[in-house]
């Protein structure tokens, strides 16, 4: 091996390292809305896949997953950014039966790429415990973001409500909006295990993600360290 394809190789390792770092980071994985808090969020034990986040955008790709409680639906359903680039009536489709279990996953792209966004939505997989949802709705959703070069600064929910005594929605700042494509999937509830459930995502391009979280009577909150 001659030192230029030695120095190649090293620089490709640097890189990888930093998108690495850059994406696993709680910058980009704690994402909060009515209804989702980053105490809510499945631990992810696949990390990134290089083929996906090439597909929809280094800068721009993350994948994550929520763990939705009943007393969060109502919040998650009637979030004013649902409805943006979506019909209000899809998310009355969802049941509101209370012995399901909910888990929504979420991920982002560069939506100035020419990807067909709506036909690679309904080729993704979900399996949890082994078994397939009993329903899905599957949505965009819109953030805003700062930017400085290429990456990815900051994002909130394009609309953001402030808290209270004010309580009103307001458009976050930010120079554009930045879009996550969103599946709410429902689950046979009697099937949660005590102790550790496992979701797996198998994507258009046949790659695996995986994540999983523990269950005792509740949702085990993981720390901040365990997540990232």
């Amino acid at each position: 091996m001659n030192i230029q394809n030695m120095i190649i190789r090293i620089l490709w390792f640097f890189i990888f390292c930093f998108f690495f770092q850059v994406c696993s980071s709680r910058y980009y994985l704690t994402i909060i809305s009515p209804g989702v808090t980053s105490e809510y969020r499945i631990k992810s034990i696949s990390g990134i896949r290089m083929l996906e986040a090439s597909y929809y955008g280094t800068w721009h790709y993350a994948q994550t997953a929520f763990y939705i409680e009943p007393d969060n639906l109502d919040a998650l359903l009637s979030d004013p950014n649902n409805f943006i680039l979506n019909h209000k009536v899809l998310f009355d489709t969802v049941s509101k039966d209370n012995t399901l279990v909910r888990i929504l996953f979420e991920y982002c792209y560069d939506h100035s790429k020419q990807i067909p966004i709506d036909h690679d939505k309904d080729l993704y997989q979900f399996e949890w415990n082994g078994i397939e949802p009993r329903s899905k709705i599957t949505y965009l959703y819109p953030y805003s973001y700062y930017k400085k070069g290429k990456r990815i600064r900051q994002k909130l929910p394009f609309y953001q409500q402030e808290k209270y005594p004010k309580n009103e929605w307001k458009q976050t700042t930010g120079y554009d909006q930045y879009y996550c494509m969103r599946s709410l999937l429902e689950f046979d509830g009697s099937l949660q295990k005590k102790g550790i459930n496992e979701l797996k995502v198998i994507t258009p391009r046949e790659q695996l993600l995986y994540f999983e979280y523990e269950h005792n009577g509740k949702f085990i909150h993981d720390s901040e360290e365990e997540i990232n």
